[in-house]
């Protein structure tokens, strides 16, 4: 009987081991998932997204405005409108007016520069451990790091504004766009990079310059593969969600057809109206 309730007792203390043994691993793992979480958004959070957002809201408005004029030539095309069915009618600016009404929420979204955040979250994430991302971050914190930051940020944006550039997406004269135009070289002209050599920047930024000019053999060495990521990857993942943003937007405008027949209609009336005054003796 002693040996049955002593085995008893070891089995009972086994298990309650196992147990123990158990909830400390998932302890130990959503700790370390958190520490990698904090890790990451404090990566994100030591950039300012304002450029990529200042360049995203341009493309964007400067896109819409083709998408709708594409459409209202297209339409009016379609309806037999002729060569004087163009931007300067009254009856165009009024439909175009209201298909550049689909383009204001996508715009605000946009606008509040959480997705450039979220972007730049996951893809830190899945590149990055939780003990690299700290060194990153940590690094970014420092005097040095947000030195480095401002350069970072300030090629993030000349890079998206390139790439619509060099597609030809981007037209600096494209009327409409204006105002977009104008508040983004409000943001870039607070944030142009000093004019300092190269010799000057790593005297000032000692640890700016270790960061990314470390050996890939030195475990901490982070500021390479960082580099890498921001200027292939991450910059892809936010043209990406810029072009959905403008997809998003040509559907929108393109469910609007019936919406703008009133247009098409009044200007054909205004066409034939002023036909008929022409021909009366």
């Amino acid at each position: 009987m002693t040996q049955f309730i002593i085995g008893g007792l070891v089995v009972c203390l086994s298990i309650a081991a196992s147990q123990a043994a158990c909830a400390f691993e998932y302890d130990e793992k959503a700790e370390l998932a958190t520490h990698k979480s904090e890790a990451v958004e404090r990566v994100a959070e030591a950039h300012d997204g304002s450029l990529v957002v200042g360049a995203a809201n341009l493309i964007i408005k400067q896109s819409s405005l083709r998408v709708a004029r594409k459409l209202l030539a297209q339409w009016g095309k379609g309806a037999q409108l002729g060569k004087t069915w163009k931007e300067d009618v009254p009856e165009w600016k009024e439909a175009e007016a209201l298909l550049m009404q689909e383009a204001r929420e996508p715009m605000a979204r946009v606008a509040t520069g959480e997705w450039v955040k979220q972007i730049w979250g996951e893809y830190i994430g899945a590149t990055f451990g939780g003990e690299e991302a700290d060194v990153i971050a940590t690094h970014l914190e420092t005097e040095s790091g947000q030195a480095q930051v401002a350069m970072m940020d300030w090629f993030m944006g000349e890079t998206t504004l390139f790439n619509y550039t060099y597609t030809g997406q981007f037209q600096y004269e494209l009327k409409g766009a204006e105002d977009e135009l104008k508040a983004l070289q409000k943001i870039a002209q607070k944030r142009i990079p000093e004019k300092d050599n190269e010799i000057g920047f790593t005297t000032k930024h000692r640890d700016a310059w270790q960061f990314v000019a470390c050996s890939p053999q030195n475990p901490t060495c982070m500021g390479p593969r960082y580099a890498r990521l921001l200027g292939g990857s991450l910059q892809g993942g936010l043209i990406r969600h810029i072009d959905g943003a403008t997809r998003e937007i040509e559907g929108r405008m393109n469910s609007r057809r019936d919406a703008v027949q009133p247009m098409l209609d009044a200007f054909r009336a205004a066409t034939d109206a002023a036909g008929s005054q022409t021909v009366e003796p």
